[in-house]
């Protein structure tokens, strides 16, 4: 009987050691993707956080964290599977609301404002007065009227002649390239102990997108977009540190 008890003991030991090794191997890992993260070698993170992963597939931090780099890679698919990832995996109100607000970056990103808006009206929920997320979610609404303006004047362009649709359709495509070089979304990060990558923050829209966002509406609502539109609404992503 002492026999039997004492090999199970054992066994038990041997099974927290294993967890606590593995624990400690993840954190490790973290630890290492935030200091490369913090040097911009966003290759290097990745690789870090995807180990990471490989250890512990089931913990908010690495996801979040890895859908950071690849966002700053520009693989902005890339890192929405991961903040979808991160987003089911969120424990606490504030991860899961900087999930989702960074979900909306990258829908504005590859040019979806009306997801991205109802990316940040879901952080919104989760975080009802963090400013940085009702203004990205401002923004997107603005960029959601000013693409609804366009696809009229392609409508009535098509309606009166034929022959000038390929020319609207080639500048139409060139305008949405210039768009998407140019950076449609802001990329703010938060969650437990963010610490901010360099200055935390990006320029204003370019001139002719916000001259192309306030010809879309009129009245007190242009007064409104103009004031949003003149402050800086982008921050970089930083990577979710935690005093393990």
């Amino acid at each position: 009987m002492n026999t039997k008890i004492l090999f199970s003991a054992l066994i038990l030991v041997f099974v927290f050691s294993g967890f606590v090794s593995g624990q400690e191997n993840y954190r490790t890992l973290v630890f290492e993707g935030n200091q490369k993260f913090k040097g911009n070698d966003f290759d290097g993170a990745s690789s870090k956080y995807m180990e990471a992963i490989k250890s512990n597939e089931n913990d908010f931090t690495a996801h979040y964290n890895l859908g950071n780099a690849l966002y700053k890679k520009q693989k902005y698919q890339e890192a929405q599977v991961e903040y979808s990832k991160a987003e089911k995996l969120s424990q606490t109100l504030p991860d899961k609301a900087a999930a989702l607000h960074n979900l909306g970056n990258t829908m504005m990103q590859i040019s979806e404002p009306a997801k991205a808006a109802e990316y940040y009206k879901q952080s919104l929920k989760q975080d009802p007065y963090n400013e940085a997320t009702r203004k990205n979610y401002e923004i997107a609404k603005l960029k959601i009227k000013e693409q609804q303006r366009n696809n009229g004047d392609k409508d009535n362009s098509q309606g009166k002649s034929g022959g000038g649709e390929d020319q609207n359709k080639g500048e139409k495509g060139d305008s949405k390239d210039q768009k998407k070089d140019q950076g449609n979304g802001p990329q703010q990060s938060k969650g437990k102990d963010n610490k901010p990558n360099g200055s935390g923050q990006e320029g204003k829209l370019p001139k002719d997108l916000q001259k192309a966002i306030l010809d879309s509406i009129d009245g007190r609502e242009k007064r409104t977009a103009r004031r949003i539109l003149n402050n800086k609404s982008y921050s970089k992503p930083a990577s979710n540190e935690k005093d393990w």
